[in-house]
């Protein structure tokens, strides 16, 4: 995921992304909703923080300028939860957290308005006081991961307690995409940093949910990318849930896509479903609460991938149906018409003259809830 998400191999690493994750699927069952929605106890997982146990989190650019008023678009649109991206290394050997190389994690991105500075954190406060809350994504299409940068694990764990020490963060995401799929010296210290991360949650009695997104392909995770959810279960990472880029699959995956992204996504995550048994075993109607969907609004960066308002209404309807963990999609700065229509995937708007303000926003708004 870039700020315009770059496309990732369709091959080896799976689907063509922009940031995030996603015919005709096979439904399974309909997920018993409360059942499948326990975060804690026999399950393994973190004790409850607050979130619903089933939830939309839009990501939010935030090293795009200006930065996103998480707050304030929470007014407008009553999405109260969101991802923000991406945490990265400073430099490819410099083991730093910061917000895309831009910014330092301990003050965070800011922009100017009317005059004045204003700060992403801050904005974060205003929504945490109406009730809302934001996870931070590590990782993305761009820059070098910390797990790649840091020199040991004990450096990675470091860095990722910074930034959620900084944020007070009970989630995290962890974005793999590109070659970093296939890197196997960073895909293991990351499953060893995280290990270690949620012994100190633990011991320090704060709850930590942590996910996976990675690219897909309406066939499922790639080979490689299953090979990083089987790297983290044999280490011992508590995984609340892996998300999908359902995004940018490329016309050889995913023929003649226009008015079919929503069936393409849907296939995706069924096929993942199927694949994940081994890391979430049990029943297939309890396995959905563990999995996640992260289109790209609007136009893709594949030009004939165009995912549309009535995608979204499709996707979230079968997500209702069978109780899918999260909702995500790429990206809230993106949720805005265009002065033009475009065939290239534009950073602050959805391609469309004809789609308005947060309307993707609005039809993921409450879910969960």
């Amino acid at each position: 995921m870039l700020a315009l998400l770059a496309a990732c191999d369709i091959g080896e690493t799976g689907a063509d992304t922009g940031d995030s994750a996603d015919t005709g699927a096979d439904t399974a069952d309909t997920a018993d909703t409360a059942d499948s929605a326990d975060t804690g106890g026999d399950s393994g997982l973190p004790a409850d923080d607050g979130w619903p146990a089933h939830f939309a989190a839009p990501y939010v650019d935030a090293t795009a300028y200006p930065t996103v008023k998480v707050g304030d678009v929470a007014a407008e649109t009553a999405v109260d939860h969101f991802t923000l991206a991406f945490v990265v290394a400073a430099s490819a050997t410099a083991c730093n957290a910061t917000w895309g190389t831009y910014y330092d994690v301990d003050t965070g991105p800011s922009a100017w308005d009317a005059g004045s500075e204003y700060f992403l954190y801050d904005q974060v406060a205003t929504l945490r006081a109406a009730g809302g809350d934001v996870m931070v994504s590590f990782g993305g299409a761009a820059n070098t991961p910390l797990e790649a940068a840091c020199g040991s694990v004990e450096d990675v764990v470091a860095e990722y307690r910074r930034v959620i020490e900084t944020l007070d963060l009970t989630r995290i995401d962890f974005d793999i995409e590109g070659s970093w799929v296939s890197d196997v010296d960073s895909v293991r210290r990351r499953s060893e940093a995280i290990v270690a991360l949620q012994a100190w949650a633990a011991s320090a009695g704060r709850p930590l949910h942590v996910w996976y997104t990675l690219p897909v392909l309406p066939t499922g995770l790639t080979a490689d990318g299953l090979a990083v959810v089987q790297d983290a279960v044999e280490a011992g990472v508590i995984l609340d849930g892996v998300n999908v880029m359902t995004m940018d699959y490329g016309d050889g995956v995913a023929p003649d896509p226009e008015g079919h992204m929503g069936d393409y996504g849907i296939a995706a995550l069924a096929a993942l479903n199927a694949q994940l048994a081994y890391a979430f075993p049990g029943a297939e109607s309890d396995r959905w609460a563990h999995l996640g969907s992260t289109p790209m609004i609007g136009q893709n960066d594949v030009q004939s991938e165009r995912f549309y308002v009535a995608d979204a209404e499709q996707t979230r309807e079968f997500a209702e149906l069978h109780g899918v963990g999260m909702l995500g999609f790429w990206s809230i700065n993106r949720d805005h018409p265009c002065a033009e229509e475009t065939e290239w995937a534009s950073g602050s708007c959805n391609g469309f003259t004809d789609v308005g303000d947060w309307a993707y926003a609005e039809a993921f708004a409450g879910y969960g809830e």
